[in-house]
């Protein structure tokens, strides 16, 4: 089962993408135009993410849906979607700047984020495309699983993490073919690290308290922070 992004990430890497038979995998997140993309290069600490909150909010269906969130659109949301019996072509799209969060072929489980960036059209509606029951799950962040340093961290699939302050490095490592991506919040935008295909090892800086994003869909991966 493969999977295609419409965001920045994917973009880098159509070229590449379009000369394989078959269409690697890709991660899952916010489309980010390149305004909003900047390299690691200050040397002074950036402000946290916004660490705003609200109540849990859930829904489910079966096959396509269009649905109305209750979800402060000032507050950024974590979106897990689980379709564990879909095995067609799975899209959740936002009427925000956000607008691809999913795009997937198969069973789908994962996390990821939108309303992450200050002065953005938020998201208010989901649309989603699926041909099975499916769940949608949005949290705050006080549900993210939070690195602690020094230990790995071993997930597979897309998911969205919290750093904590202190760290000021991470390794991310995958065996798995495919595209994988990792995004970093940093000061109210985004950096780009990670953004392979193929099994890979990538050190980069990462300044705590923040967030990560790593896309990488049906691959195992491995994050160590310190």
């Amino acid at each position: 089962m493969t999977r295609v992004r419409g965001r920045v990430a994917a973009l880098v890497l159509a070229g590449l993408l379009t000369a394989s038979c078959s269409v690697a995998p890709s991660g899952s997140g916010v489309i980010l135009g390149s305004s909003t993309f900047h390299p690691a290069t200050s040397s002074s600490p950036p402000p946290p993410p916004r660490r705003l909150e609200a109540p849990t909010e859930t829904h489910t269906g079966k096959g396509n849906a269009t649905v109305a969130l209750a979800w402060p659109t000032d507050v950024p949301g974590y979106l897990t979607f689980d379709c564990p019996h879909c095995d067609s072509n799975i899209f959740v799209h936002t009427d925000g700047d956000e607008f691809s969060l999913i795009n997937a072929i198969g069973k789908y489980h994962g996390t990821v984020w939108f309303n992450a960036i200050e002065g953005r059209d938020p998201t208010r509606t989901l649309t989603i495309t699926a041909n099975s029951s499916w769940t949608a799950t949005i949290t705050d962040h006080r549900t993210l699983p939070t690195i602690t340093p020094g230990k790995p961290y071993s997930a597979k699939g897309d998911a969205v993490l919290a750093i904590p302050a202190g760290i000021t490095h991470a390794q991310f490592h995958t065996a798995s073919r495919g595209h994988s991506a990792v995004w970093v919040q940093r000061d109210g935008t985004m950096d780009l690290p990670v953004n392979e295909i193929d099994a890979t090892t990538i050190d980069f800086p990462v300044t705590g308290p923040t967030l990560v994003e790593v896309e990488a869909y049906e691959s195992s991966w491995t994050l160590t922070a310190s």
